[in-house]
């Protein structure tokens, strides 16, 4: 493995054995996390360990949506991702190529290869149209922390390829040409429309939130006992917001992805915007799991 990528996560390893069976493999020697999708046998625990932060996903409060969003069509975020585990919804995620989506760390780390991943692509429901895709594996940050929320990435190999058509495109990475961030984007997904919203959301949802500059984020969320680091980024805009549900889907403008939805205390709370993870300083540890394992 690549030393510069860092070292210190277990490794779970999934290799078929010639009788077709799933064995898993540890290693402390290496930056990834590999998990299978064999085998269903429990949910993922895809919550924060930080008692400040806001429980991000449970599989027993399903999501519904994006708060104070509009519906959007299929075209406007060709990128959106539909995570699903043991065929419940449960995350967003990003187009990144015909076999990679980008999702967030906590909605797959805790899974450890006991469930079946698939995503579907190219249409405004969760549950139905376009195409649903299985997950062959998946690869969460190593450095990831459920308590600090630091590198909330993962990438998710497909075992089969995306057709690409208007509803089903590829998003690119931020360009190294520009050093500040956009002010504003489009965030998209299927989260709660409030921190106690229940029911869940057929159609995909949008709305524009805009760059907090993250000295003013870090003061914001001293208050709550949380720390904002480099890796981050935070959105907002009075009433609206992404929220649980909205979970490892896309922060967007111009046909580029500046954030994975991470967390925040409470949703559309004006003390503290929404907090991504910042892709464009994640663009090496992305295009470098995305080369070795294709």
């Amino acid at each position: 493995m690549d030393s510069g990528l860092g070292r210190g996560i277990i490794l779970l390893l999934c290799a078929a054995a010639a009788a077709g069976r799933a064995d898993y493999y540890y290693s402390n020697a290496t930056d990834y996390a590999y998990l299978s999708d064999e085998q269903p046998l429990f949910p993922p625990l895809s919550y924060t360990s930080n008692p400040n932060i806001t429980a991000i996903e449970q599989l027993d409060e399903l999501p519904t949506r994006i708060v104070n969003g509009k519906r959007i069509d299929c075209q406007r975020a060709p990128y959106q991702v539909a995570l699903h585990y043991n065929d419940e919804f449960m995350c967003g995620g990003s187009i990144l190529s015909r076999q990679w989506v980008l999702t967030a760390a906590h909605c797959v780390a805790d899974s450890k290869g006991k469930g079946s991943f698939k995503v579907r692509v190219g249409s405004m429901q969760q549950r139905r149209g376009g195409q649903l895709h299985r997950v062959r594996f998946v690869i969460a940050h190593g450095r990831y922390s459920s308590k600090s929320m630091r590198n909330d990435l993962a990438l998710l190999r497909l075992a089969t390829p995306l057709r690409f058509g208007r509803c089903v495109q590829p998003i690119r990475l931020p360009s190294s040409r520009r050093r500040r961030l956009p002010h504003c984007y489009l965030v998209s997904g299927w989260g709660l429309s409030s921190a106690s919203a229940k029911n869940v959301q057929r159609y995909l949802r949008g709305t524009i939130v805009c760059t907090v500059g993250n000295n003013r984020c870090r003061r914001m969320y001293q208050h709550g006992g949380v720390r904002i680091y480099r890796q981050m980024l935070c959105a907002y805009r009075p009433g609206h917001d992404s929220c649980s549900g909205d979970s490892g889907g896309p922060l967007a403008v111009g046909g580029r992805l500046y954030g994975v939805v991470s967390f925040g205390i409470g949703c559309a709370n004006r003390k503290y915007p929404g907090v991504y993870v910042n892709v464009r300083r994640s663009k090496r540890w992305i295009r470098n799991i995305m080369r070795k394992y294709s």
